[in-house]
């Protein structure tokens, strides 16, 4: 596999493909004297080697280039360039500086066969050649040639497999961090990409209506024009693939004995195709498609059987990130129920907790870049405070409804009532993080259900904290909450406006709000707007849905 190197192709692994058997061993005759090569030439066919010809040392370096033989036998008296000068020059080619070369030349002196020696040749022999020691010394080359290219080719082989491996550890270790799908998706993307050296890498995954297969991502597609595609299941080629859950190659001549597929490559944008199912116990979960190979060239077999390998791994890795998925959707509708206990009571809540929800995630991203907090915004704060958010009145569930309920103004005594909901709240959540159940946004959820009417300036309850002290995901969801109550009907009150909302907020900046949260809340007004307005709608729709008498 070259999955890891798109370089050109070298001597050794031209002379590694004829050391194979595809070729007999060549040897390059470099001399200006016709009748020494037709010697040369005799001597060595005897032994089966190919013979290539050159008649100075500047033919020879570009014919060993080129045709990079598995030994070079050198004349050093030539024109142009001699044998001395081409030696030294081959020898500072990476491409040819390991063809063993032999100097063959009628200078007898020390000197010379010193001089010879320091240009790189790794034999030297005086003419007049002794036919039986000449073809012995070839013979002795070309082995070591071979030994040579064996252990080549072998470190290669080695090198390729631990990039490999390299390559599938890092992967196993982003997909066992990966926290979204999308996240997950990408590591499969972009570790196959990396595999089999393919510029177009895609993975389709079934939408949320299960008849139709979607990008979870994809490089090598315009922009992200792959975010809106669709593919319906059982359509060429990925969701016929999806529903076999059998692998489809298209177009690789390496391919076609794996593989035979009834489609023609100009139905394809780019060639070869393999298009690979991943399945797990249940059926498949997903379509992994490779192609726009970088050099234009084909998948081989030991590619394929990698891709395969890969596969089993990535379509592990995409199981448990959609069944901890389908988890997470019900725990938080599970969540989402139990906070609605404490809002049954109010006909006119509505979708009251699902926009503080939003509205904190909103006002969670915005903080995430703002260095003045003290307090680390990651992925994981966000998905916490997301699923936390809805719980901060929990404890209105053991407020009795004479006062929770009550159209009037309260009396102090009663007031003093509905402030332990915040106390109420938190010592239910932290019974169950006592119970064993160690999940970060129980954490959160306790600290939002305990401080969200805490103030800035330290007059809020039931605590009196001030500025930091309030845990920094109660004073997002404070103000989420704020802001949707003010725009909220209730019996006591007429809704109101955003304009409004926005202006009673950025009023208590540094009283009641801390100001960094109402500078990111100023930021996102329009976004406060929209998820404002977009609930409601939802709500107008489902309360306008009729209900047939029975």
């Amino acid at each position: 596999m070259n999955g890891f190197s798109s370089g050109p192709i070298d001597c050794r692994e031209r002379n590694s493909e004829k050391m194979d058997g595809n070729g007999a061993p060549s040897v390059l005759l470099v001399d200006d004297c016709p009748a020494n090569r037709r010697l040369f030439e005799r001597l060595l066919v005897k032994d089966g080697f190919v013979t290539l010809h050159a008649v100075n040392g500047k033919e020879a370096v570009e014919m060993a280039t080129l045709q990079c033989p598995h030994v070079i036998i050198m004349d050093i008296m030539m024109p142009v360039m001699d044998g001395l000068e081409a030696t030294r020059r081959l020898r500072a080619d990476a491409r040819t500086a390991r063809i063993p070369i032999i100097i063959v030349s009628a200078k007898t002196d020390q000197e010379d066969l010193t001089a010879g020696l320091a240009a790189g040749a790794d034999e030297y022999l005086f003419k007049p050649i002794q036919s039986r020691e000449f073809r012995l010394r070839v013979r002795s080359m070309v082995r070591l040639r071979a030994a040579q290219l064996d252990l080549e080719r072998a470190n290669a082989t080695l090198s390729q497999q631990t990039c490999i491996l390299e390559r599938l550890n890092e992967f196993s270790e982003s997909a066992l961090s990966a926290n979204s799908l999308e996240l997950n998706c990408r590591h499969i993307v972009e570790t196959a990409a990396q595999l089999l050296n393919s510029r177009r890498v895609s993975l389709l995954i079934p939408d949320e209506t299960g008849e139709q297969l979607r990008f979870g991502y994809a490089v090598g597609m315009p922009g992200d024009s792959w975010r809106k595609l669709r593919v319906p299941i059982d359509s060429p080629i990925a969701g016929q693939v999806f529903r076999t859950q059998e692998e489809i190659i298209v177009g690789a001549e390496e391919a076609a004995r794996v593989a035979r597929s009834p489609y023609e490559s100009c139905f394809f944008a780019s060639m070869p195709l393999i298009c690979e199912p991943l399945n797990s116990g249940s059926g498949s979960i997903g379509v992994l498609n490779i192609t726009d190979k970088a050099g234009g060239q084909e998948y081989t077999l030991e590619e394929i059987n990698i891709l395969r390998q890969f596969t089993r791994t990535a379509a592990l890795a995409l199981n448990s990130i959609l069944t901890r998925q389908k988890l997470d959707l019900t725990r938080d509708s599970i969540i989402l129920s139990l906070a609605r206990l404490s809002e049954y009571r109010h006909k006119e809540t509505g979708k009251h907790l699902e926009r503080v929800r939003d509205l904190s995630v909103l006002l969670a991203r915005e903080l995430a870049g703002d260095r003045r907090l003290p307090e680390r915004i990651d992925e994981q704060f966000i998905i916490d405070l997301g699923r936390a958010a809805p719980l901060h009145d929990i404890g209105k569930v053991a407020i009795p409804d004479g006062i929770l309920l009550k159209p009037g103004k309260l009396t102090a005594e009663e007031f003093e009532i509905i402030k332990r909901h915040t106390s109420i709240g938190a010592q239910t959540l932290r019974s169950v993080m006592s119970g064993g159940h160690e999940v970060s946004f129980l954490q959160a959820a306790m600290d939002v259900a305990h401080y969200h009417h805490e103030r800035y300036d330290g007059k809020g309850y039931p605590e009196g904290l001030a500025g930091d002290e309030i845990p920094l995901c109660a004073r997002i969801v404070s103000l989420a909450d704020t802001y949707d109550a003010i725009r909220m009907k209730r019996d006591y009150k007429q809704a109101r406006i955003h304009e409004f909302a926005r202006d009673e907020i950025a009023k208590a900046s540094g009283t009641q709000f801390d100001p960094r949260v109402v500078q990111a809340f100023l930021a996102l007004e329009e976004q406060f707007r929209e998820t404002y307005d977009r609930h409601a709608e939802e709500e107008a729709e489902t309360a306008e849905v009729p209900v047939l008498a029975s």
